[in-house]
């Protein structure tokens, strides 16, 4: 199922986590720190966790290994080519903040460098673990690196071969928003919101408890899950709305109604989700549908996503925004009520589904995103299917 959701009303803001500015940006980190390693250090004690990291969105954050990302990066730096400004790769600050030579990399005097591994390791055991606070700042957040290169975590082991520190960030969330917290364009408009959108503490359902020792020799049977999952996850992904559906003969009535602790779909603005109707006959061939090809043309009251625009054009990149078009995503608990009227023949059932996509179809053909994985796939959050009686 591959819809052309948004044509471009969606598909320019794919690019909203590209750092607007051309000049270099990175994390505080003190000097005379001590430098990180790589993850692949962690396997030996930690091979459990490290496994799920490897196969995460974070350990595959950087521009060298998630293909989205990758094509994005590249279409950002073309558009700056066209207006003859010299960017750097600025996401770098949080898809690879390891990179020994992020500054040199933000600031545009270096490109990714593939064979660094401190690159590839993307967001890695020895970033998260040395966060020991969060700054806000006018445009977005940083994060604040430890000097001495303790491991902190929220209830330290007594026999760890390195230095570490208890820190109530990594029972809270908090250490998240450094990097998700928020991001405003140079024109003041706000791209990304987590702290403001979510309502509850990002670890609880993004890193719950899983069954497996946390480290070798280790006497705790369970440990936090380092898979990280979110949208790139069916899974989870199933646990962010309810559906319920009704018939008063007439009409059909469906409410969505979010239970995740923030936005749906997220605070990225490529995310899209929207609701399918199917009216079928007693033999299960369909009457009539909502949404043929393309959800916001053909019923935008069903959609939940966001787009930015610029004077008069809707769909610009998020680093030309001047304004929201429009924001439809579902709050936190908020609940949507839509009604369709039964038509098409003799109706005998209805089928509803929730959809989500990673990408609008449209913006995986324009920018030559990779189909990988969940990228190019229109995901079934929840479904429903409703005998009708007229």
């Amino acid at each position: 199922m591959r819809y052309k959701s948004g044509v471009q009303y969606i598909m320019l803001s794919v690019v909203a986590l590209l750092v607007f500015s051309v000049s270099g940006f990175a994390h505080e980190i003190p000097e005379g720190a001590e430098p990180f390693m790589s993850s692949q250090k962690c396997s030996a004690c930690h091979p459990a966790i490290f496994k799920e990291w490897s196969n995460s969105m974070h350990g595959k954050s950087s521009v060298h290994k998630d293909g989205a990302h990758a094509a994005m990066y590249n279409s950002f730096l073309s558009d700056m080519q066209k207006d003859k400004i010299d960017a750097g790769y600025n996401c770098a600050t949080c898809h690879m903040p390891m990179a020994d030579n992020i500054t040199d990399i933000t600031s545009g005097k270096q490109k990714p460098d593939d064979k660094n591994l401190l690159e590839q390791d993307g967001v890695g055991c020895t970033f998260c673990h040395r966060i020991e606070n969060t700054m806000l700042g006018k445009d977005r957040n940083t994060c604040v690196i430890n000097k001495d290169g303790s491991f902190l975590v929220n209830k330290p082991g007594d026999k760890a071969p390195h230095k570490t520190a208890s820190n109530p960030m990594f029972s809270n969330g908090e250490l998240c928003l450094g990097c998700h917290g928020f991001l405003v364009n140079p024109k003041n408009v706000t791209i990304c919101a987590m702290k403001e959108e979510g309502t509850g503490n990002c670890l609880s359902c993004h890193m719950q408890k899983t069954a497996g020792e946390p480290a070798l020799m280790s006497k705790t049977a369970e440990h936090t899950s380092h898979a990280i999952s979110g949208g790139h996850d069916e899974e989870m992904l199933k646990k962010a709305v309810t559906l319920d559906i009704k018939s008063d003969g007439k009409n059909l009535h469906v409410k969505v109604k979010n239970i995740a602790g923030h936005a749906f779909p997220s605070t990225m603005p490529m995310r899209i989700a929207f609701v399918k109707v199917t009216f079928r006959d007693s033999a299960g061939k369909a009457l009539w549908t909502n949404i043929k090809e393309n959800p916001l043309a053909d019923d935008k009251q069903s959609v939940f996503a966001k787009a930015f625009k610029a004077g008069d054009k809707t769909g610009v990149p998020a680093w030309k925004a001047e304004s929201v078009a429009f924001d439809t995503r579902l709050k936190a608990a908020e609940e949507r009520h839509l009604t369709y009227p039964i038509t098409g023949g003799d109706v005998k059932t209805a089928d509803v589904y929730v959809m989500y996509r990673l990408f609008p179809s449209s913006a995986i053909d324009k920018y030559n995103i990779s189909k990988e994985g969940l990228n190019d796939k229109s995901i079934i959050v929840v479904k429903k299917e409703l005998t009708l009686s007229k």
